[in-house]
């Protein structure tokens, strides 16, 4: 492109912020092989006070821990060392302030020093561009509508040359902006699990901030956590650091508690490429079924532990209590081979979601992706042992069979129904509910403004499977028409239906510098060597 490009980015979170990090790590590296580089304007839309943050990173206790070690944590998906690199860097009295003595690639680090990490490198990020001459301004206020309208209409040549549409943008203060490629990273929506009972006192939709959650709720109520994975788990840590004296119970369908992560570090051989599974996908028609992927990932674990029990990844089958002591002692005792393998998988995590035949894709999200949560997004010892006690002690107590929740007709707290093992049905009375199941994914039953717009507009269709319907190669929208938007990407929470594990930061990465090095390519045309490797489409147009 000769003319300069209008690049739009809405979102600020860690992946907006990956995805111009290495946006501008890709054109720089152009400029020093002596290509052009373009005029770029790029637009930044984050209404919230801190660039970077979003919710999982925002400023919080330090009880919100990473469920990544910190040496998978990084905006670069090349440079994984990248935050270990920085806080290597940082003051020893900063470092105490988040209870580090020393820097451990291994350890699981508070979620909001991540978010400090990610908030300090946009300054920097900026700097580079602006020495590449590419600007970068921030809007705080929210995009709220996405539209087209026909380009070079009163302009000069340069913009007539460009595509046959750009794309305009309307933030909540009702300014106007216009863009040639727009890049969607709008982060989690808000759960709708329990959309009846948001009006009523004592219902909090969220844990976040759990700073807040003492200031909201006397200290000896009795406390309802809907859930039992990693939100549930940060809002008690949360109330046990304040001192809670109330009893608290977490409620979910299952009752079972995630993964604990072991602490001792497995290396995986022969880790699965991306062009294995293209491979294994030829070899089979061009889809996979589920016995193909669980055969696939077995077989990898074999190989490190030949005396794996499938009842290790399997987990449940017991009390609560019971099954977390097992998780801590298989933590603490030694490797578990299962678990660094669903972590390497991450680098082809989306292509064997890709090849899965839709039948199979049905079969997991109506079997198997309940335990698939509660086992592959672990949680680490620290937290494991803070949640040991509170049981131990009587005060925590954790319920399968989750039926439903009623408020109280005199509006004076709750009661909450669940099936007992036996099928007894059971009730508990508490005073305040928080909801803790996670942020929703369908986007057809979303309140937000511009999801809502993005939907009756046609620009966007819902993907089955979460999120919106996106074109594979590329993460560009698919309109209502089955036809691709390839001026409009999507990145995040929001690609979870075609990428399938997008809330991992390390898949985030990689997914976001895959769209940036494509629009870096489209804007200086550099040489690309042929890899031989194939690609989806490849292989889509051989069966």
């Amino acid at each position: 492109m000769d003319a300069i490009c209008r690049l739009g980015i809405v979102g600020g979170g860690s992946v907006g912020i990956s995805f111009l990090a290495q946006l501008v790590a890709h054109l720089e590296a152009s400029a020093n092989s002596a290509n052009n580089v373009p005029g770029c304007h790029i637009t930044l839309f984050e209404p919230s006070e801190k660039i970077g943050h979003g919710t999982a990173y925002q400023h919080d206790l330090n009880t919100n821990l990473l469920n990544v070690p910190a040496g998978n944590m990084s905006l670069y998906d090349k440079h994984r060392s990248h935050f270990v690199q920085w806080l290597a860097a940082q003051p020893e009295a900063f470092l105490q302030s988040y209870a580090i003595s020393d820097i451990d690639p291994a350890a699981f680090y508070p979620r909001p020093l991540f978010g400090r990490y990610v908030h300090e490198q946009f300054d920097r990020i900026v700097a580079q561009a602006a020495a590449l001459g590419i600007q970068v301004r921030v809007v705080r206020d929210a995009v709220v509508a996405v539209s087209r309208h026909a380009a070079g209409q009163g302009q000069g040549n340069e913009h007539k040359q460009k595509a046959q549409s750009q794309i305009q943008l309307i933030d909540s203060a009702g300014t106007s902006y216009v863009v040639d490629q727009l890049v969607l990273c709008n982060g989690n929506l808000a759960s709708d699990t329990f959309d009846a009972l948001v009006p009523c006192a004592g219902f909090m939709n969220s844990p976040y901030p759990v700073s807040a959650l003492s200031q909201a709720i006397a200290a000896d109520a009795t406390v309802a956590v809907l859930g039992t994975n990693l939100s549930a788990i940060d809002a008690v840590v949360a109330l046990k650091a304040h001192g809670h004296g109330g009893q608290i119970h977490c409620f979910s369908r299952q009752g079972v508690l995630p993964a604990v992560r072991s602490v001792h570090p497995t290396h995986v051989p022969n880790r699965l490429s991306r062009a294995d599974v293209h491979a294994m996908a030829l070899a089979k028609g061009g889809r996979l079924d589920l016995d193909d992927v669980v055969g696939m990932l077995r077989e990898q674990i074999l190989a490190i532990d030949p005396g794996f029990d499938i009842r290790d990844i399997a987990g449940g089958g017991a009390d609560a209590a019971i099954q977390l002591s097992r998780e801590l002692d298989a933590a603490c005792s030694g490797p578990r081979a299962w678990q660094a393998v669903l972590a390497a998988a991450n680098e082809v995590i989306d292509l064997l979601w890709f090849y899965l035949d839709q039948p199979a894709r049905r079969q997991f999200q109506s079997c198997w992706r309940s335990q698939w949560m509660s086992r592959r997004a672990m949680f680490p010892v620290q937290n494991a042992l803070q949640l040991q006690s509170l049981i131990e002690a009587g005060q925590l107590h954790i319920h399968g069979g989750f039926q439903a929740c009623e408020p109280l007709a005199n509006g004076q707290g709750f009661v909450l129904h669940c099936r007992a093992a036996a099928g007894a049905l059971q009730q508990q009375a508490c005073g305040v509910v928080i909801n803790a199941t996670g942020f929703s994914q369908d986007v057809r039953q979303s309140s937000d403004p511009l999801i809502t717009q993005l939907m009756q507009s046609g620009l966007a269709r819902a993907s089955d499977y979460g999120g919106f319907e996106l074109d594979f190669d590329t993460g560009c929208l698919v309109t209502a028409n089955g036809t691709i938007a390839n001026d409009i990407t999507v990145l995040g929470s929001l690609a979870c239906g075609t990428y399938f594990w997008t809330v991992s930061m390390d898949v985030n990465a990689r997914l976001a510098n895959e769209q940036a090095a494509r629009l870096a390519h489209k804007l200086c045309r550099p040489v690309v060597a042929q890899t031989g490797v194939p690609t989806s489409a490849d292989v889509a147009t051989q069966v």
